[in-house]
């Protein structure tokens, strides 16, 4: 079940202006791999063992809207339930 995060002004500005849907932010804290992002915050991302979850739990047409986010290295940064940012990375940020 999709856990709703609460979005800073930033985040919400910066989604916008990235054309960053807000559930695919969504998606992204709940089926990608994090790591410490500092101050108590995580980075959270995509990457192909998260995309296959997603696939055997929500089937390949959710996969396939996914995957122009994950092949462009779309980010979240969140910390407390809360959004920080979210913007897409120049190489991918997990390996």
């Amino acid at each position: 079940m999709l856990e709703v995060h609460d979005f800073t002004r930033h985040a919400r500005e910066r989604a916008t202006a990235r054309a960053f849907p807000p559930l695919v932010a969504e998606l992204i804290l709940d089926y990608g791999e994090s790591r410490d992002a500092g101050d108590g915050a995580r980075t959270y991302a995509l990457t192909r063992t998260s995309m296959r979850t997603l696939r055997h739990r929500a089937g390949p047409t959710l996969v396939k809207a996914l995957e122009p986010y994950r092949s462009r290295n779309a980010y979240v940064i969140a910390a407390a339930g809360r959004v920080i940012t979210c913007a897409y990375a120049p190489k991918p940020l997990f390996r």
